[in-house]
């Protein structure tokens, strides 16, 4: 197999186990568990460009910035947060056209680290 052809698998997997993590937080924001909600957060960040998929980084790095800088913001922002990582994941998985750059969402999870 080579690099690029395992590159590739890796992508696959990491798609794949996207919609757990979101309901894995989903979970955490029903139980008020804001710690795991930011850890949660934290990682996608950490590993969304690693595979290939910066957009998940971002979602990722914003929503811990708010859960860190706002905490009052935490479930809202990771709310909105997991809508856009299903659009993400719809869109890399072929079944719904999305453009990161121009979700407005975005824009409101920025305004939401701001307050």
């Amino acid at each position: 197999m080579s690099f690029e052809e395992m590159l590739k698998s890796l992508q696959r997997e990491y798609l794949a186990s996207l919609p757990a993590k979101i309901t894995l937080i989903e979970g955490l924001i029903q139980a008020k568990d804001q710690t795991n909600v930011r850890e949660s957060f934290h990682k996608l960040k950490g590993t969304g460009k690693t595979y290939g998929f910066p957009e998940v980084s971002e979602v990722g790095a914003i929503v811990e910035a708010i859960c860190l800088e706002h905490p009052v913001n935490s479930f809202a922002g990771a709310t909105l947060g997991l809508a856009v990582l299903r659009d993400i994941f719809d869109a890399h998985s072929g079944t719904k056209t999305y453009v990161f750059a121009d979700d407005t969402r975005v824009a409101e999870l920025r305004k939401l680290l701001q307050k």
